[in-house]
């Protein structure tokens, strides 16, 4: 069993990217993991790689990109659990279905402005893992994790 010392703070893209003490691992099928640290570093199985000043930024912008994406996750959850503490108070207090329903559609497009933020740093994600690809070759194997197209899907359904 895992201890709870052992669960990321984050993971997407179906565990491949994990983000757990500033740290972010990234898992490629057939590549060991790499490591990119908070300050830009970039460690591939357990070796440090040395990296240019403008590759370090793109690291940093990678990172910040993940970072972005479990900062709004965590207001998402926030504002779920905001929904659901009002909507018990609305039934405590009695009020009326339409006043529930006003509550509900104020929380709803609060959590779909968030998801499309999370969409879109995803995109950011993708275009980052494209531009290390080509400017890094040792980053390569980690390039395909994020979906290229991921901010083709990033519009509000009004």
């Amino acid at each position: 069993a895992l201890s709870a010392c052992d669960v990321p703070d984050t993971s997407m893209m179906n565990g491949a990217i994990t983000l757990k003490d500033n740290v972010l691992t990234l898992h490629a099928k057939d590549a060991p993991d790499a490591l990119i640290g908070s300050d830009g570093t970039l460690q591939i199985d357990g070796k440090a790689i040395s990296v240019t000043p403008a590759q370090r930024g793109l690291l940093l912008l990678y990172f910040q990109n993940v970072m972005d994406v479990h900062q709004t996750g965590a207001e998402m959850g926030k504002v779920g659990a905001s929904i659901g503490a009002n909507a018990l108070q609305d039934s405590i207090a009695g009020k009326s279905k339409t006043e529930k329903d006003d509550h509900a559609k104020a929380g709803g497009g609060q959590l779909k402005t968030l998801g499309l933020k999370i969409c879109r740093d995803q995109a950011n994600i993708a275009d980052v893992e494209d531009q290390l690809a080509a400017q890094l070759p040792a980053f390569k194997p980690y390039s395909h994790i994020a979906d290229a197209h991921a901010g083709d899907k990033c519009t509000p359904d009004d």
